[in-house]
């Protein structure tokens, strides 16, 4: 059925996805740690992609070569690049760090061009700038606190970005090994799932806020959503360009906004700058898309 949709709509239906169970993360970061948090949505994540896999057809073998690129993805993206991007909410502010991690757009877009041959034209270089644009201007503050950060907090999040830039380069190697979405999910999820069960006994943060029912279920609600996210997302990766892909999947920034307003009942005014913003990724995402 997935073969049939175009990559770049697949990657925009995995963004509406991926709104959804981030809102539903921030609702359970309440009640739960944050490497609980992550711990449980890779757990869940691996247990449903392995569901998935033994219910479908499957394939006769499993390189290991591919298996270690989905390793990499785990280790690279679901664990230490997640943690990053939280380490540097608590050094700079959540706002300079998620404006910081929209530079995952130009990584993206060099590797794909440097290791997987794709073309970089002036619609999607365009397209791909103004995206990136509109998603600082939607998340720009200029409220955060001025004081005094050193320089060096601030390549955190710009590091993590990279990271997590280098696990589409590892999926597409991975899927063209073993072109299993299923396989490559549970194995990407389950290794960052045992990492990050490895480090976790080390957390001193986490304190009472470890197991709690209702942040549990919210986690899982959450995990469902971005399970559905990622079989889109990787099948848009494994049949697209990563120039393509990437900057329309992060429009997801934008609906992430649009959803915590409307049902976490956010009253805050629409601003010039968060309609420029809005503007300037919609703009973009239809350069990206008829770019090529």
């Amino acid at each position: 059925m997935l073969e049939t949709l175009n990559p770049n709509l697949m990657s925009f239906i995995a963004a509406i996805f991926v709104a959804v169970s981030q809102v539903m993360y921030r609702l359970a970061l309440n009640r739960l740690s944050p490497a609980i948090t992550t711990l449980m949505l890779n757990l869940i994540s691996a247990i449903l992609a392995i569901g998935l896999y033994a219910i479908g057809e499957g394939v006769r073998t499993w390189p290991l070569a591919a298996l270690f690129w989905f390793v990499l993805v785990g280790v690279f993206g679901n664990s230490v690049g997640r943690y990053l991007s939280l380490l540097g909410v608590n050094l700079i502010g959540l706002s300079r760090t998620q404006v910081l991690l929209q530079t995952v757009l130009i990584w993206s877009s060099l590797q794909g061009i440097f290791f997987l041959g794709e073309q970089m034209t002036v619609g999607i270089a365009v397209g791909t700038l103004a995206i990136m644009c509109g998603a600082i201007l939607l998340l720009y503050d200029r409220r955060t606190d001025e004081v005094s950060t050193p320089l060096r907090y601030y390549f955190v999040p710009v590091f993590a970005s990279f990271l997590l830039s280098l696990t589409f380069v590892f999926r597409k190697f991975g899927l063209v090994m073993l072109p299993s979405t299923s396989m490559g999910i549970a194995v990407s999820t389950g290794s960052a799932a045992l990492l990050l069960a490895a480090i976790i006994p080390f957390d001193k943060k986490g304190g009472t806020r470890r197991w709690d029912p209702r942040g549990l279920f919210t986690v899982s609600l959450g995990t469902v959503s971005n399970f559905v996210a990622a079989i889109f997302f990787w099948s848009a990766v494994q049949r697209g360009e990563v120039v393509q892909v990437i900057p329309i999947n992060r429009l997801s920034i934008l609906l992430v906004i649009f959803l915590s307003w409307f049902f976490m009942q956010k009253q805050e005014a629409v601003t010039w700058r968060i309609a420029l913003g809005g503007a300037f990724s919609v703009v973009g995402a239809f350069a990206v898309v008829w770019g090529k």
